[in-house]
């Protein structure tokens, strides 16, 4: 894993986490320092790496977003050294239960450890935590109302995302979020995947309104007898690569699936 730490404003840095599998799928992630208090902590494959970024920046605690293992992969060794950390009951739970997860997820990322040492709280003020389900149901935003950031780990990732995890991903509670994530009026998104996201309130709203209206030309078009191939087809131009690797569990087809499941 490479790692390199980047001031993206005072009292903001920017942990950017990449790997060669990852760049494979075009992906990396990042970790933020929001002034002494560490958003996430990255994937567990080499999380050395980020262990001696932490031993460096000396936060007084951490705050995990949710518990998919790009986001939470070193929470459990930092757990067992007894770094202060705060997340939702939910992330608390799925890390001691340590869900399976498939293969290529395993490959690009590593397979996050079990939590097993108790967790050391800390008061996180004046950060605030926000609940942001949709992506996953545990997953939490971190607003720092005095800078007017927003810490947004996988709420946004851009506009027009067209893939999604069948199972676990709402695309309602999505737009939910999004909506309530945007009426704080943030002016920057600290985005895991895309980086620092400029015009956030209208970057937010932006992809709720497009979500929104791909879940109505999905219902649309499904309540006229299209298959799921078809609306994929005629919504999205086919399938994805990612979706096609991921054995179409994140998929165009499971962004449709999420939408007539619900």
């Amino acid at each position: 894993m490479r790692l390199s730490i980047t001031e993206v404003e005072p009292g903001v840095k920017r942990l950017r986490m990449r790997s060669w599998r990852g760049a494979l799928v075009g992906y990396d992630v990042s970790a933020y320092l929001l002034g002494d208090v560490l958003v996430d902590t990255g994937f567990p494959r080499d999380g050395r790496t980020l262990l001696e970024a932490v031993e460096a920046v000396r936060p007084r605690g951490v705050i995990l977003t949710h518990w998919h293992e790009d986001h939470a992969g070193s929470a459990p060794a930092l757990a067992a050294r007894g770094v202060p950390m705060v997340m939702h009951a939910g992330c608390e739970a799925l890390l001691r239960e340590r869900p399976a997860i498939r293969f290529y997820r395993r490959q690009v990322w590593g397979h996050t450890a079990p939590l097993r040492a108790p967790l050391v709280g800390f008061d996180i003020a004046p950060l605030v935590l926000v609940e942001t389900p949709g992506h996953s149901a545990d997953h939490l935003v971190v607003w720092d109302a005095e800078r007017r950031i927003l810490a947004s780990a996988d709420l946004f990732l851009g506009v027009k995302v067209r893939i999604a995890h069948e199972e676990e991903e709402s695309p309602r509670a999505l737009v939910a979020s999004l909506r309530r994530a945007a009426a704080l009026e943030p002016r920057l998104l600290l985005d895991a995947h895309r980086g620092p996201v400029p015009d956030a309130a209208a970057q937010l709203r932006a992809k709720a309104d497009w979500n929104e209206e791909q879940i109505g030309e999905i219902e649309r078009l499904a309540a006229t007898g299209a298959s799921e191939r078809e609306i994929v087809k005629r919504l999205f131009g086919g399938e994805s690569l990612v979706g096609w690797v991921s054995g179409l569990e994140y998929s165009r087809r499971g962004f449709v699936r999420a939408v007539l499941r619900e």
